[in-house]
């Protein structure tokens, strides 16, 4: 029996019968030095595991290194065998040009500690290098412009700052970004028609305007959805000091906003995992086709379960301890626009027609790589940079543009 799994979800519906890593292995969350597995010996799960003759892991390069360490420990447990793994073959697949794990707050160096590669255990990994990029297997100049862009071996330019590069003019948006990726007017018909398309940026912060703007160019009456926001605390000072119009005001990371404006034929993108068998996890792309009270109707856009039609309902979200000094509870639907999304959130997706758009340069490692090569052609491209400081035309009579890469 062959085990499939993933670090995110959308890479999960990719492998048939796929489900991420941790809701495979049941790590406790956080994943920390002290992460560990719940799976007991005698469960259904933990027989599973044992008859396995392979685990696949794909996008490990997005995996935290302690993941490794609790899974290793899990195998030794069941297998009684003190083998990395106690002896399973795992095999791990994944691009460590494009994004690493998520570390809240952390420094380059901490971000790149945290990967699998610095875990004692990967001493133990055999490493195969594929060479052939499939996705842009008949454009071999765009697919070596990739890896030159991914191993960070584009040439710089005299008196800029070494990170930065010079984007080809073909790349260049001449126009709105909104325009250039979507046409000048966005219809149900239209997104079904071409489904893969989507405006990636940098933060959160940088679609909300791109979707917010888009949205004020549909045509469909809008309708608007609050989230019920609150404290996890049973101190009644504390949730005294966080009122709920401060709530409303903030969004941490992997949360839906609390005033969410919607209309009928918008894009829109899940932000949790709801049925990875059925093809509805984080990441899954949807368009709206009805909207109720406490229930909106969508049509899959994306993976297995396209072209089907699910109703998503209100669920509760609440905040890690790291990301926010209090443990925020929010009820809301589990969705975001998605006509724009940042560039993490598109890892593992291949789309038709890519518009990225920098307000400011991205801010971690991959970042560019991953956005530049979600298509599969480089006419299907088009980036839109706004000037500053450290982007854009930063050479006197000099008509070229230029970026940073991490």
């Amino acid at each position: 029996m062959v085990i499939p799994c993933a670090s995110t979800g959308i890479a999960a519906t990719l492998l048939k019968g796929g489900k991420t890593y941790h809701s495979l292995f049941k790590l406790s969350i956080p994943i920390d030095d002290g992460a560990k597995s719940n799976i007991r010996g005698n469960s259904q799960a933990a027989r599973e595991l044992i008859s396995a003759k392979l685990i696949i892991w794909d996008e490990v390069s997005m995996t935290v290194g302690h993941a490794l360490t609790a899974v290793d420990k899990l195998f030794k447990d069941l297998m009684k065998n003190p083998r990395p793994f106690g002896g399973k073959v795992i095999l791990f697949a994944g691009d460590f040009r494009q994004n690493l794990p998520v570390v809240p707050h952390a420094h380059k160096a901490a971000i790149i500690e945290s990967t699998v590669k610095y875990n004692p255990i990967w001493r133990n990994v055999t490493q195969v290098k594929l060479q052939q990029n499939m996705r842009t297997a008949d454009e071999k100049e765009f697919a070596n412009w990739l890896m030159q862009l991914g191993d960070g071996k584009l040439s710089s330019t005299d008196g800029l700052h070494l990170d930065t590069i010079e984007i080809p003019q073909d790349f260049i948006s001449k126009e709105s970004i909104i325009t250039e990726i979507f046409g000048d007017r966005i219809t149900m018909e239209q997104i079904r028609e071409n489904p893969d398309r989507a405006i990636l940026c940098p933060k959160n912060e940088d679609t909300f305007k791109i979707n917010d703007e888009i949205l004020r160019l549909m045509e469909r009456e809008e309708k608007e959805y609050l989230s019920i926001d609150s404290i996890v605390s049973d101190d009644p000072q504390e949730q005294l000091n966080y009122p709920t119009e401060f709530l409303n005001s903030v969004t941490p990371s992997g949360m839906p906003v609390h005033r969410l404006k919607i209309k009928v034929s918008v894009t829109i993108i899940l932000l949790r995992n709801l049925n990875t068998k059925k093809g509805l996890c984080n990441g899954t792309r949807f368009i709206v086709t009805d909207l109720k009270h406490n229930l909106i109707y969508a049509e899959v856009l994306t993976g297995p379960a396209r072209g089907q039609i699910v109703f998503i309902p209100k669920i509760d979200f609440i905040t890690n301890d790291s990301e926010v000094p209090f443990k925020l509870k929010r009820r809301q639907f589990p969705i975001r626009v998605s006509f724009a999304m940042t560039i993490n959130k598109s890892q593992g997706q291949t789309l038709q027609k890519v518009g990225i758009y920098l307000p400011h340069p991205v801010f971690a490692h991959g970042q560019l790589y991953v956005a530049f090569s979600r298509a599969t052609k480089k006419e299907n491209v088009k980036i839109k940079i706004d000037e500053t400081s450290n982007q854009g035309h930063l050479i006197e009579e000099n008509p070229e543009s230029y970026i940073k890469n991490i």
